[in-house]
């Protein structure tokens, strides 16, 4: 009797050996479940690197989780594919986890379209991801999507040029403050024996981009108080980012002209064909420079009034459909923490091609220049979902615009649009 059940103890030891060493949790066991996976720019049988890595990611979640199958659908960035996702959730019919934008959530949480993650995030899930990460997935003290990337901005300096002028790099261990990066830009910003212009600083300045929005807040400034309830940007802790912006043209003079004309692709030009010695980027242009073995290195951006590194950027997020069926409820989270995970990014080479929101991710950090901005994520300053109407969206970059030209004081600029702003804030929570 005791040999049986030894024999039996034994089986089931092995089973449990085996079942570890495939990588299958616990929780993997159950009734067999379906959910449906939205991801924006995936196309099935592409070979681009979102349709191959989100593809591989599917197929290596399964594997760990047997009962579960994940059906992905591709939704187009454009007009058509807001439309796709938008009938979907309306329907609620085969369509569990999906890719979110931040400015949706809120509207999305109002209709109880989007799942409360609360329920479903672990005490060690929380200690992973970043503080900054959570708050700008929270509406109304509630947390509606997963975070998982973030496009975090960092400056690109020119080595070659500093070495030249004789500009010392700054580090995240010892970076500069405000009017150490105005002496550097100044001393970057010369003109060649040949006549050519040089400038010290370049970002873009069509103002749908975002490289310009670390300099607002230095300061201790913001868009938006932290529970977006607010317009803050006329406060005086914003109105010093802005006016530091604004002197970079009209009163520094160590910038390209056209501070309402620079595109993200001019800028990137001015910085490989040597006309600007610093360059305000996302992460993706590392890839392309460190291919041609540019001589580049990353600095963190000057630390201003708040003491404090900073850096934001657009971010990636997965909201989870709230279905009524806890099985796939249940699935749809577990899949939605395995592809903002540590893990999916070690299981799928090429998977992180950003910075991830989770303080054990570090897959993005593969060279010493990614590891720096990877390192900047923690210092990010994210806005809380905010939803703008598309005539709003464009009074506000006039009015940068106008900050940036001179045409307006930052005061006068944001004293302006306040009103609509607040406007719009509260009648999208009521």
């Amino acid at each position: 009797m005791k040999s049986a059940t030894w024999r039996i103890l034994s089986l089931l030891f092995v089973g449990f050996l085996v079942a570890a060493c495939a990588g299958v949790s616990p929780q993997a066991a159950g009734e067999p479940v379906e959910i449906t996976f939205y991801k924006r720019g995936y196309v099935e049988g592409g070979t681009d690197i979102t349709s191959v890595t989100n593809a591989k990611a599917v197929e290596m979640f399964q594997k760990r989780y047997p009962n579960i199958t994940v059906k992905i659908v591709g939704v187009p960035w454009s007009t058509d594919g807001d439309k796709m996702m938008e009938d979907a959730l309306e329907s609620g019919q085969d369509i569990n986890v999906f890719s979110v934008r931040p400015s949706d959530l809120i509207r999305l949480s109002k209709e109880g379209k989007v799942s409360n993650l609360e329920p479903f995030l672990t005490p060690e899930d929380r200690a992973d991801f970043y503080p900054n990460a959570l708050q700008a997935a929270t509406v109304d003290g509630k947390i509606y999507a997963w975070p998982i990337w973030v496009v975090a901005f960092s400056i690109f300096a020119n080595t070659d040029m500093f070495a030249e002028r004789g500009v010392d790099l700054p580090s995240i261990d010892n970076p500069w403050t405000w009017d150490e990066f105005l002496a550097a830009a100044e001393q970057l910003t010369y003109q060649r024996d040949d006549g050519s212009q040089v400038y010290g600083f370049t970002a873009p300045s069509v103002w749908w981009s975002m490289q310009y929005y670390p300099i607002f807040y230095m300061d201790g400034g913001r868009i938006f108080s932290p529970d977006g309830k607010r317009f803050v940007q006329n406060q005086p802790e914003a109105l010093s980012g802005l006016q530091k912006i604004a002197d970079l043209y009209q009163k520094h003079h160590v910038t390209p002209p056209g501070p309402d004309t620079v595109s993200q692709a001019d800028a990137q030009a001015q910085f490989k064909n040597g006309e600007a010695a610093m360059f305000m980027s996302m992460p993706a242009f590392i890839a392309e420079l460190e291919e041609e073995d540019f001589p580049v290195k990353v600095l963190p951006l000057p630390v201003g009034k708040l003491g404090q590194l900073v850096t934001t950027g657009a971010f990636g997020m997965y909201g989870v459909y709230n279905t009524d069926d806890p099985a796939k409820l249940k699935a749809s989270h577990e899949f939605a923490r395995y592809i903002t995970s540590s893990q999916v990014a070690k299981d799928v080479p090429g998977y992180q091609l950003a910075p991830g929101f989770r303080r054990s991710n570090t897959g993005y950090a593969t060279s010493p220049n990614r590891k720096i901005i990877t390192q900047l994520v923690e210092f990010g300053i994210f806005e809380a979902p905010v939803s703008m109407s598309v005539e709003l969206t464009e009074r506000y970059r006039q009015a940068l615009r106008d900050v940036a030209t001179g045409s307006k004081s930052p005061q006068e600029a944001m004293d302006e649009i306040a009103p609509l702003f607040q406007q719009e804030i509260d009648a999208a929570r009521q």
